[in-house]
This record gives C-alpha cells, structure tokens and sequence, in this order.
C-alpha cells in the first residue's frame, strides 16, 4: 500500500484474495497527489504478482473508484492469505474455527471465507452467523472459536411433574469435597402456607429430532411412560387433577412413595418446663435451646437453633444441630436421616444416615450407619468410641494425652454391635456358671462339715438346677459368637481419612483388621482395606480421595426396634 505524504495524496493497495492480484485505488483530494502506475507495478514486483499490461492499470488508476477491482489471476499468491482451520468435535455437536492471520500483501479474511471453509467441512446446521462476523470484527485471530453447534433431539413425553418446592434438601453433601458446611444456612423444614400450589401436571411435549453440524439427524424418542400426581396427607387436588394444593400451613416434602405431602410443623422457641417434652408426628422446629432433661420426639425432621444438653432427641428423619449437642454423659440423640451438628460432645448418638460434623466429636459413643465427616476447621475426635459403617473423614484423631479413642469402621453397626453383644454375654456366662460352680462347691463342703439344714440344702438345689440352663446358654452363644466374627468384613471401598494427625491411644479396626498407631503418632494418612491387610498411604490435599460407594442397607431383621408410640395427651407447645 502506498500513501501521500499528505492526507490528501491518493493511495493504493494490491493485495490477494481467492487466485486473483486486486487492486484498490482511493483518488487524491484537491491538492492532492494522484497515484503513478510505476508504484503499482513496483509493488507488483515486490509481491512477485504476474505482470499486467499499463493500460489496464492506468484505467484503474484513472477511474479511482475506491473498491477491489480484479487485476490478474494470481495462483501463487496462496501463500499470503490467511488461514483458517475448521474442527468438529467427535460426537459432531460442535464445530470451532481457527483463523491465522493473513501475510502481508493478503487480504483480510471475510465471513463468506469462514462460511465456505466451514461448508468444505461438510458443516451445513447449526451456524452462528453472528458469531462468524464478530469473529473477524475482534480480530480474534489464532483462538478456537465455536461457530457452529448441533441441536439436541428432546424426547417427547406424555406428562411431566413440576414440584414448586425443593424437593432434594437434606440430600448427603458427600458431592461437597469435604468442604465446610455452613449449618446457618441449612435447613430441612420448608414452609408452605394453606392454598399454596405445590406441584403440577405439565402438557406433554412432543418429540423433536435433533441434528448434528454435520447435517446428521438424530432421531428423537417417544415415551409411553405415564406420570400421575400422587397425593398425600393434607394435600388437594384442582377438579381436573394436574394441580395439587397445600390444605394446611406446614412442611412440604416427598415421601418415600413420592407422594407430596404436607406435614404440620411445631415450632416453639425453647423446649423447657413452659413447653414440656414435646412428642409430634411432624416435624418440630425448635428455634433456641432444648433443657436438661426434656424430651423431643418426631416423625419428621428435628431442628434446634441453639444448644442441647442432658436432653433426648429422636426424629424419623433427619437432625440439624445448628449449634451442637453436650449431654453430659447422659444427652442422647437418634435419628433415621442424616445428622448436621457443629460439635457433640458427652452424649450418646445413633444415626441411621451421614453424621457431618463441623468442628469435633469428644467424649461421645457414635454410631453412624453410612459416612461420618468433619468438615471444619479443627474437625476433630478425642476420647470415647466411633462405629462408622462407611469411611470417616478428620482432620486430628486423639490428642496429645493418648486419650482412649475407639474407631471402627466399613462394618455395619448393627452386626459388630451384635457380636460385641454376644462375646460379652459369652464372657459374662462364663464368669456366671464360675462362680456358681464355686458357690455350689463352698456348700457341698459346709453339708459335709455338718451344716446340713434346710436353707443350705435348698440353695445347692437350686444352683444345682440352675447350672444346666446356663451351660445350654454358654454353648449356643459359643456357636454364635463365631459366625458373628465370621460376617465382621469390612467394605473394601470405606476408608479412613485423616488430614493432620493420628495420636498415640487411638486404636482403628477394619472389622478384625486393627491398625496401630505408631509411638510418636502418623501424620496425613489413609487407611484402606487390602487383600492381604490394611492398605496405609499419604494424604495430599491436592488429590483428595472421594468416597464413591453408598453403604448398604440393614437387612429387616438387623434393624433396631422402632420407637415406641408416644403417649397420648394435648398437643405440644
């Protein structure tokens, strides 16, 4: 390109573009300087454009119309213009261009290049032409941009449901990585009031075949799969049955058999001698803190704003300790769902579902059916007993003092607890038909020396005939208690994760595999079940490990008993 010393001097530019050599020539202004075929033809032979006859370049000189005007067939000026690379993904959903800038001497690249170069590729659907043009407007050169994208088919379906109230709160946030869990912002009860519309039947939706960049369509499919609402407890139908209703104030949820149901929630401020023991079929919602000595029994959720001591917690579901739990030795808590609580401490728990503890576990008898976590920033079990049917997640286990701190873990509770059972009765017989056996031998030797009255005749008689009970009882646990140990296996897929510290006096067992706590204690480590024993290795915050298995359900005849119905008597609160 040649321009005039001045602004008002005409100027020039050859340049390549699709096998041809173009020229543009702007025309000067007034005072201006015209533009001379020599600097034309000069520049030809810098760009080794093949030559032109003068007459053809003066008219395009002469006639200045400001546009590309075709010069000559130029093949080999190829080299200068820009290139531009297409790539379509492997399912053939998308397709990303490349474009390199163009050598001096070519031209710039338009849509209508990237369109045909895209066309070559046999993309023809789904191209966004808006996005061609700013492509080359941001001058966005050598960046994979998606140009084009394919359509999805959408399956058609009869009917759908659509819930207007979450439906998924209180899941495991096992899918979390372990991060801290704010339990200020956790809650199980959602409020819906009277009339309310909580779920809906929508129209159906009819198949519509999807295609590829490519131009391939995919075919879309057809259910025959019905839906219908299914309505529970204190909930109402519109006439024709495709909106379902709230008929009372209280917690929306879905329950086992997916119905919607409504439950009636109790919720009071503190739990003390003003509300009494509160036993309720819903759930209770206590929004301060529960007193020593009171009871609070639910068949839904439990949720306690502040702190519990030597109290009694049981929920059908779910519990959210907003603070924590210090029972003093005799505070206990249960509960069918998963367990939220910043700390518990002194108390006795049983949790049928996750236990996710924010910041310690201490002096407590813990049973967790399927994962225990501590997520926050001490996250930490001292002293007391831990039975975890899946993994365990920590930070520190034990303290510096060499506190007794009793983990066992991959097992489920039930079975281990029922084996710890039966070998301590098996001892505890033992010990029974000893010292029976002893007692009966001191008064065979007082008959013999001559104290043979009623009383000492009537008390051999009845050790005498109290013996073989106890020996039938002594054999059958002696047959028991080993194929209990025999079905103590511990799932390969739990583990023990502790991101800091393992203290001397903490004793781990996989079922009958125990790990020792080496003298001065293990740091950063992960315990695992292997073929040949247990499996010990690093801990890398970098490269956390995830659990990825769902500890099984009981069998029904390992399942505790159920609580006992909850006396008669005027409504709590």
């Amino acid at each position: 390109m040649r321009t005039g010393k001045n602004a008002n001097d005409g100027s020039f530019t050859v340049f390549y573009r699709n096998g041809w050599a173009y020229l543009t020539v702007q025309p000067p202004a007034e005072s201006g300087r015209p533009v001379y075929r020599e600097e034309v033809e000069n520049r030809m032979k810098l760009l080794e454009v093949p030559p032109v006859r003068g007459r053809t370049i003066e008219a395009l000189i002469e006639a200045a119309r400001g546009i590309p005007e075709p010069l000559v067939e130029w093949p080999a000026g190829r080299h200068l213009a820009a290139v531009i690379t297409v790539h379509v993904s492997d399912d053939e959903m998308s397709a990303w261009v490349t474009v390199h800038p163009p050598k001096k001497g070519g031209a710039p690249p338009t849509p209508a290049d990237i369109e045909r170069q895209l066309a070559s590729a046999g993309v023809v659907s789904g191209v966004d032409h808006n996005a061609v043009r700013n492509l080359l407007g941001g001058s966005r050169y050598g960046m994979p941009l998606l140009l084009a994208a394919g359509t999805a088919p959408i399956n058609g379906s009869s009917r759908r449901i659509k819930y207007h109230f979450n439906t998924t709160r209180g899941k495991p946030y096992l899918e979390m990585e372990f991060g801290r869990i704010n339990l200020k912002e956790l809650n199980f009860i959602e409020h819906c009031k009277q009339g309310d519309l909580l779920a809906e039947l929508l129209p159906p939706v009819a198949p519509v075949d999807g295609r590829t960049v490519l131009g391939r369509a995919l075919p879309a499919q057809a259910t025959t799969r019905s839906v219908s609402l299914s309505a529970g407890p204190n909930t109402r139908f519109n006439p024709d049955r495709t909106q379902l209703y709230a008929a009372c104030d209280g917690n929306a949820r879905l329950d086992e058999r997916r119905r919607v149901v409504v439950e009636p929630v109790v919720k009071v401020k503190n739990v003390n001698y003003e509300t009494g023991n509160i036993y309720f079929n819903g759930s209770v919602i206590v929004e301060g803190h529960i007193a020593d000595g009171f009871v609070v029994q639910a068949g839904g959720d439990i949720q306690v704003g502040r702190g519990v001591g030597k109290a009694r917690l049981q929920a059908g579901r779910s519990v959210l300790l907003k603070t924590g739990m210090n029972g003093n030795g005799e505070g206990t808590l249960q509960c069918a769902g998963d367990l939220f609580a910043r700390y518990l401490e002194s108390c006795s728990v049983t949790c049928r579902g996750n236990a996710f503890v924010e910041e310690a576990i201490m002096q407590s008898e813990v049973t967790v059916r399927k994962h225990c976590v501590l997520s926050g920033r001490r996250s930490e079990i001292i002293a007391g007993s831990l039975i975890v049917g899946g993994s365990l997640w920590c930070r520190k286990l034990g303290n510096f003092n060499e506190a007794n701190t009793r983990i066992a873990l991959g097992v489920p509770p039930e079975v281990l607890l029922e084996y710890r059972a039966a070998k301590g009765s098996l001892e505890d017989k033992y010990e029974q038909l000893n010292q029976s056996e002893e007692q009966l031998h001191k008064l065979e030797r007082a008959m013999s020396d001559g104290h043979d009255d009623e009383r000492v005749r009537q008390a051999a008689r009845e050790l005498e005939e109290s013996l073989p009970q106890l020996s039938a009882e002594i054999n059958e646990l002696r047959h028991k208690v080993p194929q209990l140990r025999d079905q103590l296996q511990a799932a390969r897929e739990s583990m023990l994760v502790v991101e800091d510290t393992i203290f001397p006096g903490t004793v781990i067992s996989f079922a009958r595999q125990e790990y020792h706590v080496p003298d001065k204690g293990a740091r950063k480590t992960i315990l695992r079940v292997g073929e040949r024993g247990l499996i010990e290795s690093g801990f890398d915050i970098r490269n956390k490990p995830t659990l990825t298995f769902e500890p099984p359900e009981p069998s029904e005849a390992s399942k505790p008993p159920t609580a006992p119905e909850p006396p008669k008597g005027p409504p709590a609160g």
